[in-house]
């Protein structure tokens, strides 16, 4: 797609978010047509983002870090977007009339912190998690380690070593340590 063909997307996206009778569905639907606009390669048109992830991957056409986002990283985006579309839109009132971040794409961690959520469901699915494997000959600290790098912890597909500190059982371990803690 051309620079000129993108604008005029974008330009007819911009008309049909910002009818007033727009429901919210049809903008999330909207944003999902464009961030495939965005990712789709030439020649073919696939409006569906699960659907054009499946192409690309199956296509070899993108690696997994330069695949469009799922779908539910899009709709944890769009909410936080829209909380901070709705600030802005107030920047000038006193009495403001804000929305929850809580229900609007953020969560609260351990800590009582307000952090965004990234997504809502799992990258991918479970049989395909299981099979990605690290090949690091050290304990995987550092983000040298793929399955680190992808916030995934190590599996036994992994050729790390048996002292690795990502894995299920050191993450257990370093999470009852914790909560013994705070007790």
């Amino acid at each position: 797609m051309t620079v000129i063909g993108l604008a005029e997307e974008a330009q007819l996206f911009r008309q049909r978010v910002c009818g007033r009778s727009c429901e919210w569905q049809d903008v999330k639907d909207a944003l999902a047509q464009f961030v495939c606009l965005l990712y789709c390669p030439k020649g073919t048109n696939i409006t569906d983002i699960p659907d054009l992830r499946w192409h690309l991957f199956c296509k070899h056409l993108a690696e997994s870090t330069k695949l469009p986002p799922t779908t539910g990283s899009v709709d944890e985006h769009i909410e936080r977007v829209h909380v901070q579309a709705v600030v802005w839109s107030q920047a000038t009132v006193m009495w403001q009339h804000l929305l929850d971040p809580l229900k609007h794409g953020y969560h609260r961690d351990d800590h009582g912190n307000i952090l965004p959520t990234t997504t809502n469901v799992p990258p991918a699915p479970q049989a395909i998690l299981e099979l990605i494997r690290c090949q690091c000959k050290a304990d995987c600290t550092t983000q040298r380690c793929s399955s680190k790098r992808h916030n995934l912890t190590c599996t036994e597909l992994c050729l790390c070593e048996t002292d690795c500190e990502n894995n299920v059982d050191c993450n257990a371990e370093y999470d009852s340590q914790d909560s013994d803690e705070d007790l």
